[in-house]
């Protein structure tokens, strides 16, 4: 009887260390740093990219590259990303990344959005882009493409005019300053005349 229970015990416990053997040896998933959404994270030399990936505007041929960025260095980093499409279409986007944690990509954010132009690259496809900070290597990684489907997403979703919109923007500025300038000017110079010779 002692001989039956023993042996029960032994392949009890044989079987139980075959079962969760395994994960003294394999490696655990949980581990593994991962993006928590549909983003790629990059990390170069002086600035870490998190959740990076592009949102088709309208159009649905430019795309708005949104990220977040966390620059480490303790000075300014200018970022520059080269995308390449299908075939031979390729862009490449410029960001200047201040210190700390910056937002790139939100319309409603302090960060003007940039668009890429990849023509025949399709949603839910990825591209190989080419991450860069000056005076440092170049990284490759894929980036996923996505639209509004999802919708925390559509609020990136720009529209078809907005180049147009943002060069519009640009040009009233433009014309309030030289209004400014003008105005200041017109200011002084009666202020001159006015003063006894």
């Amino acid at each position: 009887m002692k001989i039956r229970i023993a042996s029960s015990v032994a392949l009890a416990a044989a079987l139980a260390l075959g079962a969760t053997g395994c994960s003294l040896i394999a490696p655990q998933g949980t581990l593994e740093p991962y993006a928590p959404s549909d983003g790629r994270d990059v990390s170069t030399e002086h600035v870490d990219v998190r959740n990076i990936m592009l949102v088709a505007d309208e159009t649905g041929e430019n795309f708005n590259v949104v990220f977040s960025a966390v620059n480490r260095s303790g000075s300014d980093q200018q970022l520059t990303i080269n995308f390449v499409g299908e075939g031979s279409a390729s862009a490449s986007a410029e960001f200047d990344v201040p210190e700390g944690n910056t937002r790139f990509g939100n319309p409603e954010g302090e960060q003007t959005p940039v668009l890429v132009a990849l023509p025949g690259v399709e949603v839910g496809s990825t591209v190989t882009a080419y991450f860069q900070v000056a005076g440092t290597p170049e990284v490759e990684y894929e980036i996923p493409v996505l639209d509004g489907t999802l919708a925390e997403y559509r609020d990136y979703v720009l529209p078809a005019d907005f180049s147009d919109s943002k060069a519009d923007k640009t040009d009233k500025a433009d014309e309030a300053t030289a209004a400014d300038q003008e105005a200041d000017q017109s200011h002084v110079a009666e202020n001159e005349e006015g003063e006894p010779q």
